[in-house]
């Protein structure tokens, strides 16, 4: 029988993700996709505790201040309208002194770095190999905050730099047994179609690098599989840039299909069953037969609970029952 689509065929890991598993993920915005989909069966995760994070050598940076104490770089402070912030930081939440940034920044390190040291699995997601860096520190900066355009000045990683940059922190890793790259299928054209081609590349293959010098390190193909077993624009958002739903469902059932072990992945497939089959129903929280199925879904919900944390979950759909 002929085949219409290149389907990867994705290696099962050794060591499988359960129900007490905890995962960080960082990265670009990918990853809280990713994080998304993991805490939808009530998993641990910890997702972009310093926001997003689109460049490997500022991702890197953040993985070596949490493995290790070190001083706050306040020559990378810096104000817009009011708003303060940290070229290495990526905050969604702009403060509006100085002194309460720092406080923020060393708050949120100190408590990332506890939880640092009890992470079993850590997901990097890469989204560019562009990065910015700032002329006056020479340093690779996470985001340019609307500063002036003439402070920084712009430049493309290579793979070998990126390369060294990991193997630096990589001791900071130790304790960390899994670790996963996963490279951004979502496109960044800002730069032109072609430009985003060349950043893609530079990052596949200083993941290729990595994966190869380190084998307890591991890839997952996202972007193969959003690029060459999906390969169509019905898998994308409106803007053509970003990939959809639908596709984030088939790139996530992938990974847990790889990734989850064998009570985990029954019990999430059945979840999202259960969850699939409200969905096709009507909204009509007046109706006895809407009422009684969405109870019966939320009691079949909490019977997982061995499995998976169904908590979610089951609080979405009791809210489905609230009268206006």
């Amino acid at each position: 029988m002929s085949k219409f689509r290149s389907e990867l065929i994705i290696e099962e890991n050794p060591t499988k993700i359960n129900k007490e598993a905890k995962i960080m993920s960082l990265g670009s915005g990918f990853s809280s996709m990713m994080a998304q989909n993991l805490r939808q069966y009530g998993l641990d995760v910890t997702s972009n505790p310093f926001g997003r994070i689109y460049n490997p050598i500022s991702l890197f940076h953040h993985i070596e201040l949490l493995g290790k104490h070190a001083a706050l770089n306040e020559s990378l402070l810096t104000e817009y309208e009011g708003n303060w912030n940290h070229f290495q930081y990526n905050f969604l939440r702009r403060q509006s002194s100085e002194v309460e940034l720092i406080e923020n920044i060393k708050a949120q390190v100190q408590v990332m770095q506890e939880n640092f040291k009890k992470q079993e699995f850590l997901m990097i997601n890469l989204g560019t190999a562009y990065v910015f860096r700032h002329l006056e520190s020479k340093q690779v900066v996470a985001n340019c905050h609307k500063a002036p355009q003439e402070l920084f000045e712009k430049e493309l990683l290579t793979p070998d730099k990126i390369l060294e940059s990991f193997r630096h922190i990589y001791p900071q890793l130790n304790h960390i047994k899994n670790i996963i790259f996963v490279l951004s299928p979502v496109m960044h054209t800002k730069d032109t179609i072609t430009l985003n081609c060349v950043s893609k590349s530079v990052l596949r293959v200083a993941i290729h690098q990595i994966v190869n010098e380190f084998p307890e390190v591991k890839y997952f193909p996202a972007y193969e599989l959003q690029m060459n077993d999906l390969r169509d624009y019905r898998f994308y958002e409106r803007d053509l840039l970003q990939p959809n739903d639908q596709a984030i469902e088939y790139i996530t059932s992938k990974f847990n299909e790889a990734y989850f072990d064998s009570k985990l992945l029954d019990a999430s497939q059945e979840m999202d069953t259960i969850i699939q089959s409200i969905n096709s129903l009507p909204y009509n929280p007046q109706s006895r037969d809407y009422v009684f199925e969405v109870n019966q879904a939320i009691s079949k919900l909490k019977q997982l609970d061995n499995y998976l944390d169904p908590k979610m979950a089951v609080a979405e759909l009791e809210g489905r029952l609230k009268r206006e």
